[in-house]
């Protein structure tokens, strides 16, 4: 074996040992805040999954506010109307859900956080007109709040 072709080997080596400390599947930094943010996006998938409106809403600031990236304040909704209306009725007409995540970056300072993600998902629908199988994948931003030790959802569900 050639110098050049160990040297190489070697680099190649210690570059694929040096990827250690990434959480599992991405490429984001293994940190306790982004460990528990992962982990908190793998609870919010399970939820979803099992239409699990209880599970999902606990893991939910009570100053949750999304304002659907309009400007027009008349779609806007906070904790009140995700508890009342919003979880009930998707999980009312969501009869099967299957989503998958993939993280794409996690970003924390101080008390908030934000994880970028791309998701893909496929659900069957009971409507007044009858069934339906949607599909739908998008990237979407999800933010946290720390309350206590607790890492919290505060906008993008």
């Amino acid at each position: 074996m050639t110098h050049s072709l160990r040297l190489a080997l070697l680099l190649a080596t210690c570059l694929a040992a040096c990827r250690h400390g990434l959480l599992p599947g991405t490429a984001v930094t293994d940190t306790p805040d982004n460990r528990a943010i992962y982990l908190l996006l793998g609870r919010v998938r399970e939820a979803l999954q099992e239409r699990d409106a209880p599970t999902l809403l606990a893991m939910v600031s009570t100053h949750y506010f999304e304002d659907n990236g309009t400007i027009d304040p008349r779609d806007d909704y906070g904790y009140t109307e995700l508890k009342e209306r919003l979880l009930k009725d998707s999980m009312d007409t969501a009869k099967e859900v299957y989503v998958s995540f993939e993280v794409h970056e996690i970003g924390v300072q101080g008390d908030h956080a934000f994880a970028d993600i791309r998701y893909n998902s496929r659900t069957r629908l009971e409507l007044p007109a009858g069934r339906l199988w949607d599909s739908h994948g998008d990237f979407d931003r999800i933010e946290f709040v720390r309350e206590g030790t607790v890492w919290k959802i505060s906008s993008g569900l």
